[in-house]
C-alpha cells in the first residue's frame, strides 16, 4: 500500500508540472505581439500506476512535452496567399507610376499634340509662302518630340527603379535562404521525437513566409525536421544545410549553382514559370519597359514614334520647300557598319523541323522553322523558312537570302547555232564553239558559263562601258548536283552574301524554228522571268545582319539546332566572337565580319524597295532655270552599299547631262550620303518609289527612330524655307504657293492602314489610344485584385490566429487555473508533512 512518500512524490510532480505549465503560459503571454509565434501548451501525461494489494494507485501527473498549436495546411495556404498579395502589391505600385508617365493632361496629351501638329500643316497649306507658318509646324513638332522624350525618360526611370528594387530584394532572398539553411541544421541536430524546437520552427515559418513574399515557392519537411524549399520550376533554394543564391543579370533572374569544376553556373529562371511574389510582380512590369520588345509598353510607344517618323518622312522627302538645295546636303541617317553572320543551312537535316522557341536571337524567340526537301544538295526551302521565322521574331537582326537561279541541264548545240539573251540587262551573245555538240552537254555548259561571266565583267568595266548602272554583281557557275543546280545546268547567283536582289532573264527565244529540234529555253536550260529569293531560288545560305554590332544566339544546351542552320561546331572564332563548340550559343560581333556602309545598316532598311525602284532629282541652274527638261531618275536596283547608291547618282547625272562629271556629286562620308552641287547648279527631289530618301534621311522632316531619339532634322530649324509644303510640278517648276505636300501630310492622320512594329495596322491615334487603354485597364485590374486579396489574406490570417495565435484572456484563465493547481499541490505537501510529523511523533513516544 502506498505510503506518505508516495503522497509527497505526487505533490512534488504536481508542483513541478504546474510550475512548467505556468512557464509555458508566461512564454505565450510575452510573445503575444510576436508575429508568426505559435501558441504553446504543456503536454500532460499520467505515469504508470503502482500496483498494491487493493488495486492500482496512480502516480500523479507529469509534463512530457511542449506542444505547438499549428495547422500546417492553413500555414501553407497563408504562405501562398502572401506571395500572391505581394506580387499584386508590387505590380500595383509600379503600374501607378507607369500610368502617370502617360500624361494625358489637357493640352499635353499625345492625341492633342498630334492634332495640333496636323492643324499646323493645314495652316501651312493655307499660307505656304509664310515663314511664320513653317515656324509653327516646327514648334508643334518639337512639342510632340518633347512629350515622346518625357514619356520615354519616365519609363526608363521606372525601369531603373524597378531594377533597384529587384536587386535589393534578391539580396534579401539570399540572406533568408542562408538563415533557413542554418536553422535547418539546428533543428535537425537538436530535436527528438518528444522535444521539438518550437521557437526555431516558428522562426523558420516566419522566414519562409517572408521568402514567399518575394518569390513563389514550394516547400516540404524531411524526416530529419529540415525543410526543402524549391522554386516553382524545381530549382532548389534550400536543402538541409545548403542554400543557393539568385542573381539579377541581363534584365532577368539567374539561379546560381556550382559545377564539378567548382565553376559558378548561372541558369536563367522565370522564363517558363512565373516567379511570383514581389520579384515576379516587379519583373512582369519591368518586362513591359525593357528595350527591344516591340509588344511591350515601351516597344509600342517606340513603334508609334517610329511609324510617325516614317510616314511623315516618306511624304516630306518627295516635296520641296520655297527654294531648291544650293548647298551640300548630308543625309540625316547613317548606314552603320553592319555585322554579318553567314552560314549554309545543313542539307542533310533539311527535313527536320525546329520547334517554336528553340532558338533565341538577340533576346527574341524565333518561331517554328519547318523542314523542307533539299534540292540538288542545297536546303533552299529550309533556308527560306528560317529567314522568314527569324524576321517574324522582330529582333534587331534581319535575315536575308542570296538569290540564285538554277536552270535545267543544257542540251548540245548544233554547228552554226547562236544565242542571244539578257541577264539583268547584260546582253549575252554566244556562237557555237568546238565541242558544243557533245551529247553530254558538258562542254557547252562550261563554255556558256564562261561567256556569261565574261559578258558581265565587260559590262561592269568602267573603261569599256562607263555609263552602265547599276553594276551587275552576278556569277554564273556550273551545276554539279551539290550546289543547287543539276549536273551541266547553268546556275546564276548574286555574288554578295545576303544580296536578295532579283535576277531578271529576258530575250530567250521560245520559237523552236530558231534552233531546230530544241527551243532556246531547252538548249540553255534557262527561262525568261524575274526570279526573287524565295523557297526555290536561293543559295541555301542565311545571312544575318545587325546594324548595332552584335548578334547573340541561344539555341539551348547543345548545338543540335545551330548545326541544322550551319552554325554549329564552334566555327565563329575570329575577332570578338564567342562560339564554344557544343554549348548551343554564339556571340558574333562586327569585329568578326561586317559590311561597311551597308544598305542594311539603316534603321529603316526593312522599308526599302530597291528592286525596280528609283528616285528623281531635278537639277537647276544657279539662276533657278531648269538645267535638264526632265528629272534624273536614279535607279536603286541591286544596291548593296551606300557606295552603290552614290555611284548610281553620279553616273545617272553624267548620262543625263552628257558631261564628263556629275553636276551633283554624290559621295559617302562618315556612313552618310553627301550630295554636293557645283557652283552652277541646284537640285530638288521628285518622286521616290524606292523609299531610299526617307530611309537615308535626305530631305526628311524628322530624324531618329524611337520615342527617345525623335527630333526635327538638323537642317530645318535654321532653314525653314526647306520645310517641304509643296511639290515640284511636272515641268520642274517650284511655286512658293504650292501646298500639295502639306495637304498630303495632313492626310496621314486619317490613314487607317499604318504599319506598326509588333502591332496590327491602325491609325496613329488608334495605336496610341489602345496602348493607353491597356495600361489603364491593367492598372485597374491589378488594383482591384490587390484589394480583394488583401481581404482574403486578412481572413486567412484570422483563421491561422484562431489556431496558433495567443489569446490573453485564455492565457490569464490558464494562469489562474495553473496557479490554483500549484497551490493545491503545495497544500498537499503541507498535509503530507503534517502526516509525517504525526507519524514521527508517535514513534518517538
Amino acid at each position: 500500500m502506498p505510503g506518505i512518500s508516495h503522497v509527497l512524490n505526487l505533490a512534488k510532480e504536481a508542483l513541478l508540472t504546474h510550475q512548467s505549465a505556468i512557464a509555458v503560459a508566461g512564454h505565450n503571454i510575452t510573445n503575444v505581439n510576436n508575429e508568426g509565434y505559435s501558441r504553446q501548451t504543456l503536454g500532460l501525461s499520467t505515469p504508470s500506476a503502482t500496483p498494491s494489494g487493493i488495486g492500482m494507485f496512480g502516480n500523479g501527473v507529469r509534463g512530457d512535452r511542449v506542444d505547438r498549436s499549428y495547422d500546417r495546411f492553413m500555414v501553407q495556404r497563408l504562405v501562398d496567399q502572401e506571395s500572391t498579395l505581394a506580387n499584386l502589391q508590387a505590380q500595383n505600385e509600379s503600374m501607378r507610376i507607369i500610368e502617370a508617365s502617360f500624361n494625358e493632361a489637357p493640352g499635353m496629351a499625345m492625341n492633342d499634340l498630334l492634332s495640333q501638329f496636323w492643324s499646323s500643316w493645314q495652316d501651312l497649306a493655307t499660307n505656304p509662302e509664310l515663314i511664320s507658318s513653317r515656324q509653327t509646324v516646327v514648334q508643334q513638332a518639337n512639342l510632340i518630340n518633347e512629350q515622346f522624350h518625357i514619356t520615354s525618360s519616365e519609363i526608363a526611370r521606372s525601369r531603373q527603379d524597378i531594377s533597384s528594387n529587384i536587386q535589393t530584394s534578391i539580396q534579401t532572398v539570399n540572406a533568408i535562404t542562408t538563415q533557413l539553411a542554418a536553422i535547418n541544421i539546428e533543428i535537425s541536430s537538436n530535436e527528438t521525437e518528444f522535444q521539438q524546437q518550437n521557437d526555431l520552427r516558428d522562426e523558420r515559418d516566419r522566414l519562409t513566409k517572408e521568402l514567399a513574399q518575394y518569390m513563389d515557392i514550394n516547400y516540404f519537411e524531411m524526416s530529419t525536421g529540415a525543410v526543402t524549399i524549391l522554386l516553382t520550376d524545381g530549382h532548389a533554394l534550400v536543402e538541409n544545410n545548403a542554400s543557393w543564391d539568385i542573381k539579377w543579370q541581363d534584365d532577368g533572374i539567374a539561379w546560381l549553382s556550382t559545377d564539378s569544376n567548382d565553376t559558378t553556373v548561372a541558369t536563367q529562371i522565370g522564363i517558363n514559370y512565373p516567379l511570383g511574389g514581389k520579384i515576379g510582380g516587379w519583373l512582369e512590369v519591368h518586362d513591359n519597359l525593357v528595350e527591344g520588345q516591340p509588344e511591350n509598353y515601351l516597344g509600342r510607344l517606340d513603334s508609334l514614334a517610329n511609324s510617325f517618323i516614317r510616314e511623315v518622312n516618306q511624304i516630306h522627302t518627295q516635296g520641296v520647300g520655297l527654294v531648291s538645295h544650293a548647298d551640300k546636303l548630308t543625309s540625316e541617317n547613317q548606314a552603320n557598319r553592319t555585322t554579318l553572320l553567314h552560314s549554309t543551312v545543313d542539307a542533310s537535316t533539311a527535313l527536320e523541323d525546329i520547334s517554336d522557341g528553340r532558338i533565341n536571337i538577340n533576346g527574341r524567340d524565333v518561331g517554328p522553322i519547318a523542314g523542307a526537301v533539299a534540292s540538288e544538295g542545297v536546303a533552299m526551302g529550309k533556308a527560306y523558312n528560317a529567314a522568314t521565322a527569324i524576321n517574324a521574331a522582330l529582333s534587331d537582326v534581319q535575315a536575308k537570302l542570296t538569290t540564285q537561279v538554277q536552270g535545267t541541264p543544257v542540251n548540245p548545240l548544233a554547228v552554226g547555232d547562236s544565242l542571244n539573251f539578257f541577264i539583268e540587262g547584260v546582253e549575252i551573245n554566244y556562237a557555237f564553239q568546238v565541242g558544243d555538240d557533245d551529247i553530254t552537254g558538258t562542254t557547252f555548259a562550261t563554255n556558256l558559263t564562261a561567256a556569261i561571266n565574261t559578258a558581265i565583267t565587260n559590262y561592269n568595266n568602267p573603261l569599256l562601258t562607263p555609263e552602265n548602272i547599276p553594276k551587275i554583281k552576278i556569277d554564273a557557275v556550273l551545276g554539279d548536283g551539290t550546289n543547287g543546280g543539276d549536273i551541266n545546268a547553268i546556275v546564276l547567283r548574286n555574288r554578295q552574301e545576303g544580296d536578295d536582289a532579283n535576277i531578271e532573264i529576258t530575250g530567250i527565244e521560245e520559237d523552236p524554228t530558231v534552233l531546230p529540234a530544241y527551243t532556246m529555253e531547252q538548249k540553255i536550260g534557262l527561262a525568261n522571268g524575274v526570279f526573287i529569293a524565295d523557297a526555290s531560288h536561293n543559295t541555301g545560305t542565311l545571312s544575318l545582319f545587325n546594324h548595332k554590332g552584335r548578334i547573340e544566339i541561344d539555341a539551348g544546351p547543345n548545338d543540335i539546332y545551330l548545326t541544322q542552320l550551319g552554325l554549329g561546331g564552334g566555327n565563329a572564332t575570329t575577332g570578338g566572337a564567342k562560339d564554344d563548340p557544343g554549348d548551343g550559343k554564339i556571340i558574333f560581333t562586327a569585329a568578326d565580319n561586317s559590311v561597311a556602309n551597308s544598305i542594311n545598316g539603316y534603321d529603316y532598311s526593312s522599308t526599302l524597295n530597291l528592286d525596280g525602284g528609283s528616285f528623281n532629282i531635278w537639277i537647276y541652274n544657279s539662276d533657278d532655270t531648269l538645267a535638264l527638261p526632265q528629272p534624273v531618275s536614279i535607279p536603286t536596283d541591286r544596291a548593296y552599299t551606300l557606295e552603290d547608291i552614290a555611284e548610281s547618282i553620279n553616273i545617272s547625272i553624267i548620262n543625263a547631262s552628257g558631261t564628263s562629271s556629275s553636276w551633283i556629286q554624290a559621295s559617302v562620308e562618315n556612313e552618310q550620303l553627301v550630295l554636293t552641287p557645283d557652283s552652277s547648279h541646284k537640285f530638288a527631289f521628285g518622286g521616290d518609289d524606292s523609299n531610299f530618301l526617307a530611309t537615308a534621311g535626305l530631305n526628311t522632316f524628322f530624324a531618329g527612330n524611337s520615342a527617345s531619339t525623335i527630333k526635327v532634322t538638323s537642317l530645318l530649324p535654321e532653314n525653314l524655307e526647306h520645310v517641304a509644303a509643296g511639290k515640284v510640278n511636272e515641268f520642274g517648276e517650284i511655286f512658293r504657293g504650292n501646298e500639295q505636300n502639306a495637304l498630303d501630310l495632313t492626310n496621314i492622320q486619317r490613314m487607317e492602314d499604318i504599319k506598326f512594329r509588333g502591332a496590327s495596322d491602325n491609325t496613329l491615334d488608334g495605336h496610341y489610344n489602345s496602348l493607353v487603354a491597356e495600361i489603364g485597364l491593367k492598372s485597374q485590374t491589378v488594383e482591384r485584385d490587390f484589394q480583394y486579396n488583401t481581404l482574403v489574406t486578412g481572413q486567412l490570417t484570422e483563421m491561422r490566429d484562431s489556431v496558433s495565435g495567443v489569446n490573453l484572456d485564455e492565457e490569464m484563465a490558464n494562469l489562474i487555473k495553473f496557479q490554483q493547481a500549484y497551490s493545491a499541490a503545495a497544500k498537499l505537501i503541507n498535509i503530507s508533512d503534517e502526516m509525517l510529523q504525526t507519524l514521527l511523533g508517535t514513534v518517538a513516544r
